[in-house]
C-alpha cells in the first residue's frame, strides 16, 4: 500500500518549505473562522468524558477521531501569524482529499482524486503538475483529523469544563486549563499561557486556541477550527483543467 504522509504536529507548521515538490501558488480566498464568541444559552448543555474529575484527553481526542471518520470536513490550523497554516479538506462521499500547507509566501498543495494524486510543480511553467496513482487505501495524512497534532498540544495539560454554551448555533462543551497558567517543571519546561477547546455533542473539537512559551525553543502560538459537512474540496488554480468534479468519472 502507497500512502503519501505528512507530518501534522508543528514542526509541519513552522519546518521547512520543501517537504514535497510543489510550487507558490495563488490565494484561494479560503474563509478563516475567527475566534469564538459564545452566547450563553441554558439548552447547551455538552457532556465530555471525565476522569479524576478532569477531562480525559485520550478519549475526547478518539471520540473526534471517530467523529470525523466518517464525515467531510475542513480543518485549518494556524501558526504564528495568517501566513503560516495548514489547510485539510476530506470529501468522503467524493473521495477527494487536498492538504495546503503555507510557510510565508511558499504554498505546499497536493490533491488526491480518481486514484491519482496531484502535486503542484515547482519551477516548471510548462507542467503545472505531476502524478502518481494512488491505492483505494492512500491518504495524504497519516492524521487528517488533526489527533496526532492534538496529542502533542494537549497531552500534558490537564482540562476542566468551564461550560456549556451555544456557538455559530451549535452547542458546544468549553474545556479549559485546570490552572490559568502552567509552571515550567523543568529549566527548559514550557509554560501554557490559554488552552481552551470547543467540543461538540458529537465529539468533534471545533476549535482549539493554545498559547505556550518555551525558553529553549520557539514558542506556539497555535488555532484550530474545524468545519464539518462541506460540499466539496476547493479545487486549486494549478488543477482547474483537470478538475475531478467536472472530469465525468464522479
Amino acid at each position: 500500500m502507497w500512502r503519501v504522509t505528512l507530518a501534522v504536529g508543528i514542526a509541519l507548521i513552522a519546518g521547512c518549505s520543501g517537504f514535497f515538490p510543489a510550487s507558490p501558488t495563488a490565494d484561494d480566498s479560503d474563509p478563516v473562522t475567527p475566534a469564538p464568541v459564545p452566547t450563553d444559552s441554558p439548552e447547551a448543555t455538552v457532556a465530555v468524558p471525565t476522569s479524576d474529575g478532569t477531562v480525559d484527553v485520550a478519549r475526547l481526542l478518539d471520540r473526534h477521531q471517530q467523529a470525523l471518520s466518517t464525515r467531510s470536513f475542513h480543518r485549518h490550523v494556524e501558526q504564528a501569524g495568517p501566513q503560516n497554516t495548514l489547510d485539510v479538506w476530506v470529501d468522503r462521499e467524493r473521495e477527494v482529499q487536498r492538504v495546503r500547507r503555507r510557510f510565508g509566501p511558499i504554498s505546499n498543495d497536493v490533491v488526491l482524486a480518481n486514484r491519482t494524486v496531484y502535486t503542484n510543480v515547482r519551477d516548471d511553467p510548462d507542467t503545472p503538475y505531476a502524478t502518481r496513482d494512488a491505492t483505494p487505501n492512500t491518504s495524504l495524512l497519516a492524521s487528517p483529523a488533526g489527533t496526532d497534532l492534538l496529542r502533542q498540544l494537549l497531552s500534558d495539560t490537564a482540562y476542566r469544563q468551564v461550560d456549556s454554551v451555544r456557538w455559530n448555533g451549535r452547542p458546544v462543551a468549553v474545556l479549559a486549563m485546570t490552572n490559568t497558567a502552567e509552571t515550567p517543571t523543568t529549566e527548559n519546561g514550557s509554560e501554557i499561557g490559554r488552552s481552551r477547546l470547543y467540543v461538540d455533542r458529537q465529539g468533534v473539537i471545533r476549535y482549539v486556541e493554545h498559547t505556550e512559551r518555551r525558553p529553549d525553543r520557539p514558542d506556539i502560538d497555535t488555532t484550530m477550527t474545524v468545519t464539518t459537512d462541506i460540499e466539496r474540496v476547493p479545487i486549486p488554480w494549478w488543477l482547474a483543467e483537470s478538475d475531478p468534479y467536472s472530469s465525468g468519472s464522479m
